[in-house]
Parts: C-alpha cells; sequence; structure tokens
C-alpha cells in the first residue's frame, strides 16, 4: 500500500508530535508499504532551521524508509499569534504542491492542527481519486477558542466553517481518545466514519530506569523529591497553579519542580518565577532523545496539566511517557477529563483539579511520604500502557484501519465497473 502522511512535524524534531508520526511512518515502512511524508523544514520548537537543512521550496531525503517531502513555509521565533498562524497557513498551502509531485498514493493522512492541512489533503483526494483519513491530535478551533487565542467572531466562523467541511468530506476521522468521538458525535458526524486510536509511548524505548542516575546529577538533583513536567508549556497547560505549589513548598527545600520543555508561556512563567524568587523551580530545555529516558526516570512523580477549558479538546501525550517509565502521575486536570478517566482506571496516580494550588501542594506532600504506593502506582501505569497503549498496539490499530479503508475503496471500485 502507498501511504501519504502530511504533518507539520516530522524527525529531526523530537517533540511528542514529531516522535508519533515518525515512529509511525517508520514502522509501516518495516512492513513493507511506500510511505512519503509531506512536512516542512525542521525548526520546532525555537523556529530556527535545524542545522543541514534549508527552508526550501521542495527538498527530498529518506529517513529509516520513509520518503520525507519538504516544502516552504514560513519560519519564525516569535511565539505570537499571526507569526503561528502565518506558519501554519503558509506549510498548509504548500503541503499541496509537495503531495502532488509525491505522486498518487492508494491513502492519504493529514494531521491536524493545523487545520487547514486538511484542504489541500481532500483536494490531493479528489484529483488522485484516493480516500483520505483526517487524523486529530487536536480538536481545533475548539482548544484555541477554549484557550482565548481565537476571539474574534469572524475568525472563529470561519475555522468552524472549514472544520465541518474537512469532518464531512473526509473519508475517514481517526481520534485520539473518546472524548475527542463524543465531541464529533456532537457536532452530527457519524460514528461509522470515526476510529478511535490513542496516542502511545514506546515500552522499549521508554523503560523503568533508576532514579539516581546521571541526568539528576547533571541538574543538582541528587537527594530531592523531584516533581517533574516534561512537554509543551502551551496555553492549555494550566503551569500556574504548579508555580503557586512550588511558592507554597518553597520551604520544604527537599522538594523540587522541574520543567522541560518549551511553549509560548514559558518566558512569563520565568519571570513570574524569578520575581517571586522562587528556588524550588528548575525550567530546561527540551531534552535530546537519547537523554529521554533517563530524564523520566530521574522523577519521582510526573506532572500532567490541562486547563478547564481543554478538557474535551486535548489529551497530552506526556501522560503515556510517563506511564511506560513507571513513575506515578499527578494529573491537574479538570473532573471528566480522560486524563483523569485514565488515571484513574489504571490505579496510576492521583488527580487534582485546576486552579486548586494548595491542594496540589498537599497531594505532593502526601505522595513524598508514600513510597510504597507511589511505587505501586507507577507499575499500574506501566502495566497499563503495555497492554492498551504501547507503540506496536496502536501501530497495529492504523494499519488495520487503512488497510480496511484501502481494500473498501478498491471493492467499490470494481463494483463500479462491473455495473458499467
Amino acid at each position: 500500500m502507498k501511504i501519504l502522511f502530511m504533518a507539520q512535524c516530522y524527525a529531526p524534531e523530537n517533540i511528542s508530535a514529531a516522535v508519533l508520526i515518525t515512529d509511525l511512518a517508520a514502522d509501516l515502512a518495516k512492513r513493507g508499504h511506500q510511505v512519503t511524508i509531506v512536512t516542512g523544514a525542521p525548526n520546532y520548537p525555537q523556529g530556527r532551521i535545524f542545522k543541514g537543512y534549508r527552508n526550501s521550496l521542495y527538498a527530498v531525503e529518506v529517513l529509516d524508509g520513509v520518503r520525507v517531502i519538504r516544502t516552504w513555509s514560513f519560519i519564525s521565533p516569535s511565539k505570537k499569534f499571526w507569526s503561528r498562524l502565518f506558519h501554519y497557513g503558509t506549510y498548509s498551502a504548500t503541503a499541496f504542491y509537495g503531495g502532488l509531485f509525491a505522486g498518487r498514493p492508494d491513502v492519504i493522512v493529514s494531521y491536524s492542527p493545523p487545520l487547514p492541512l486538511g484542504l489541500s489533503a481532500w483536494l490531493l483526494s479528489q484529483i488522485f481519486r484516493v480516500p483520505w483519513v483526517l487524523q486529530i491530535e487536536d480538536l481545533y478551533p475548539d482548544a484555541a477558542i477554549a484557550a482565548g487565542v481565537m476571539t474574534n467572531n469572524w475568525v472563529v466562523k470561519f475555522f468552524l466553517g472549514m472544520e465541518n467541511f474537512l469532518y464531512r468530506h473526509a473519508e475517514g476521522i481517526s481520534v485520539i481518545s473518546k472524548n475527542f468521538r463524543l465531541a464529533l458525535l456532537a457536532k452530527g458526524i457519524r460514528n461509522s466514519k470515526i476510529k478511535t486510536i490513542p496516542v502511545w509511548a514506546d515500552p522499549d524505548e521508554v523503560q523503568p530506569m533508576h532514579k539516581q542516575n546521571d541526568f539528576r546529577h547533571e541538574h543538582g538533583l541528587d537527594d530531592k523529591f523531584v516533581v517533574m513536567y516534561s512537554g509543551n508549556i502551551g496555553l492549555t497547560s494550566c503551569l500556574e497553579d504548579i508555580l503557586h505549589a512550588a511558592e507554597i513548598l518553597q520551604k520544604q527545600t527537599d522538594i523540587q519542580f522541574v520543567i522541560v520543555g518549551e511553549g509560548v508561556k514559558k518566558q512569563a512563567l520565568e519571570a513570574e518565577t524569578k520575581a517571586k524568587k522562587l528556588p524550588n523551580i528548575l525550567f530546561l530545555p527540551y531534552q535530546p532523545r537519547e537523554k529521554f529516558p533517563q530524564m523520566l526516570a530521574a522523577a519521582d512523580v510526573g506532572l500532567v496539566t490541562l486547563n478547564a477549558g481543554a478538557a474535551l479538546s486535548s489529551l497530552p501525550s506526556k501522560t503515556f511517557n510517563v506511564m511506560a517509565s513507571a513513575r506515578p502521575i499527578l494529573a491537574v486536570t479538570p473532573s471528566g477529563s480522560e486524563v483523569m478517566q485514565i488515571v484513574e482506571e489504571a490505579g496510576c496516580g492521583w488527580n487534582i483539579p485546576p486552579e486548586s494550588p494548595e491542594k496540589l501542594a498537599d497531594a505532593i506532600t502526601q505522595l513524598k511520604e508514600r513510597q510504597a504506593e507511589m511505587i505501586q502506582m507507577g507499575q499500574n501505569g506501566r502495566a497499563c500502557l503495555e497492554k492498551k497503549y504501547s507503540r506496536n498496539h496502536c501501530v497495529d490499530a492504523y494499519e488495520k484501519m487503512l488497510t480496511a479503508l484501502y481494500d473498501r475503496t478498491h471493492l467499490d471500485a470494481a463494483h463500479a465497473g462491473e455495473i458499467l
């Protein structure tokens, strides 16, 4: 089967979104499929082109058996709304000619966000007369509206109209959570079109390791109770709660908060930390992928956070990496969120509602005194990950979905030929 993926992030970028699509494409290529990805020049999270690459109109390379086509887009280190929107929009447009030059596939899969990328994928599916699957990683524009980023009524109406068009014209829609499915059903999308395939972690890459390791030594974390957040420091992350909890706990000098990642809110959070003179918060940039398992292992507790508005429109993939590392999860998420459901069903952590820093601080001090319970929660999370959210399990599900779609399309074409 010839599979064309369209996604803004890809290797060598090592943020979660890039890692997941890279894993999927490489694994499908290893299974004998001809896989092509149309993406942009690697630049995230700093908004600067990686060494060895150029922001060319069209470039091709092969990575792990996958043909990688890179097209031009506007790239800037600015985190402002219009710069980011122009970045997404230009890539979404140039991805069309990238897909056109890629040649006719058997099936197309485009990732959202960015939402406009779906228009290029739909148009290609019409030209090539092949099925197209819309892969939804975050519900847009819902997530942007909930985060207060998209407020102009005309802009909101425009993107809601685009969303409705894409949902109704996609041959299939793949979502990462049950709540996403419910949201689409509420928008009138038929159930048979929607397939739920969760985000995953690779239990072979992220394994339980000793807590006292080189990462701890390097960053002065020996003999500390480490509460770690690792991932995008974005508008839905409600990390203000973490800062307030750190302020409450600053006299407990053995508790250390570590925030690893980049995002639009990082600069403001760092400034607030400095203004409050909080020595118990350490900010670090994204770590190299080879250090990732050791970094997760250095934590006593892994933080997963979502603000109230993002409960139904986002599912942080860091949830599954913490589970793979056999560390307990301290989830700061609204009641009813999918993160809360996963944590409760797996018995792999505790949940605290957003905007409750006192409860969060209290939970951290309680967990610090419950080492045996923490070990058990970590083991529960690892077992659940291996059973339901492993890389191999989820890639199997994607392959079955795409194969079924391909087979059904060819069967329909054969029947049409018989009628003629």
